[in-house]
């Protein structure tokens, strides 16, 4: 049985290789903190261990969360690990983080290698990981396979061992949107950086999009696609061509990518909305105010927080295997990052203002487009209605 290593580096290291512009992650090095295979693990403490029965069954379980990235983005990677964290810390799972890298020939591999542990759940994160779950995942079937942020095709096997969940990005960008059309008081223009220029990723886009035309219908958006997700420096060659053409907050969903948008909006002293985890608090955490002053909020794609859900549920039997959900504000999927960089840069009624936008998205009375299952037609209508 193959065993397999769970390397964790920190993200300060890892921002620092990207913001030099590296755009490939470099290979874990074999010195650094090694997480045993769950079999090989020790017990937890007995202080760490919840008295409730359904903790303890959690203690005698394991999970492995296949990062096909590294940790250190300050966003998506990092959310999904802080929700194996509180697996851990919470629940009582003994837990391993394998770190692929972007090297897509290593995705599968990796996630076949984590069901050939003696582990009872088997996570993997981001759209990219579909056809090594749809693969993987029916050799196994006394397995259970967790899918975040997107879905295997049910209706195409036997996947009755997989849950997936999905994220209603387009309600969560919104709100980003009316926040930065509510801060760009200037010229009106704003900016969006998405990593590719695909459905999941045009998801942002459009909810971006109808969230700033609800503040201000003048609003003007600007979008640019460096087609990397792993490429901080060609994320801010993009983000200075949209400060040139006159954007005053920018949005970017593009991963790694993203980190150098928000060094050009930086730079620039332009604010900008970060995505998936509190952007802000990660680099205070990182003892970067500056950086951590301009992120106005950031977009809460909270996939930390549907991993800890699945499992918790799985371990008061409430969770339904072989179906997907689709997570949005009203379940705690996606929000905003309401801290006190946002409440200190926002005015009482400018955030009462977002707030009632909110309740009329949960309510249904605002209805907010998506941008999956929207033709290029559509979409191109959408973007060019916006333009400059």
């Amino acid at each position: 049985m193959k065993k397999l290593t769970a390397l964790l580096m920190a993200g300060v290291m890892v921002f620092g290789m990207m913001a030099c512009g590296t755009g490939k992650v470099q290979q874990n090095s074999k010195d650094q903190t090694e997480t045993k295979a769950p079999a090989e693990e020790a017990a937890p403490a007995e202080e760490e261990v919840a008295e409730s029965t359904e903790e303890s069954v959690g203690a005698e379980k394991s999970a492995i969360l296949i990062i096909n990235g590294n940790l250190g983005d300050l966003g998506f990677f990092d959310s999904a690990n802080a929700g194996m964290q509180r697996v851990k810390n919470e629940l009582g799972l003994n837990i391993q983080v394998i770190e692929t890298g972007d090297d897509e020939s290593k995705w599968e591999s990796a996630l076949a290698d984590a069901a050939e542990e003696d582990v009872d759940y088997v996570i993997a994160v981001s759209p990219s990981m579909v056809e090594p779950m749809q693969n993987i995942a029916p050799l196994y079937p006394e397995k259970k396979f967790l899918m975040m942020d997107n879905t295997v095709d049910f209706a195409g096997g036997d996947y009755s061992n997989v849950y997936c969940a999905t994220f209603k990005q387009n309600e969560g960008s919104f709100l980003a949107g009316a926040v930065a059309a509510t801060l760009a008081k200037n010229t009106g223009k704003l900016g969006f950086v998405g990593g590719m220029d695909i459905p999941p990723i045009n998801d942002f886009l459009v909810g971006y999009i109808e969230g700033a035309l609800a503040v201000n219908p003048d609003t003007k958006v600007i979008a640019t696609y460096p087609g990397d997700y792993y490429d901080p420096a060609k994320g801010k060659e993009h983000g200075i061509v949209l400060i040139n053409q006159g954007a005053e907050v920018l949005f970017a969903a593009a991963g790694p990518t993203g980190l150098g948008v928000i060094e050009a909006a930086v730079d620039a002293d332009k604010y900008i909305i970060g995505v998936d985890s509190d952007q802000s608090a990660g680099y205070a955490a990182n003892g970067d105010e500056k950086t951590a002053n301009q992120i106005a909020t950031s977009m809460l794609k909270n996939v930390g927080d549907a991993i800890f859900r699945a499992i918790d549920l799985d371990l008061k039997g409430q969770l339904s295997l072989g179906k997907s959900e689709s997570l949005g504000i009203a379940e705690g999927g996606v929000g905003l990052a309401k801290n006190d960089v946002y409440n200190k840069i926002l005015t009482d009624d400018e955030k009462k203002a977002i707030d009632d936008i909110q309740a009329k998205v949960v309510s249904g009375e605002l209805k907010v487009s998506t941008a999956i299952g929207m033709t290029t037609e559509e979409l191109d209508k959408l973007r060019s209605s916006v333009a400059p």
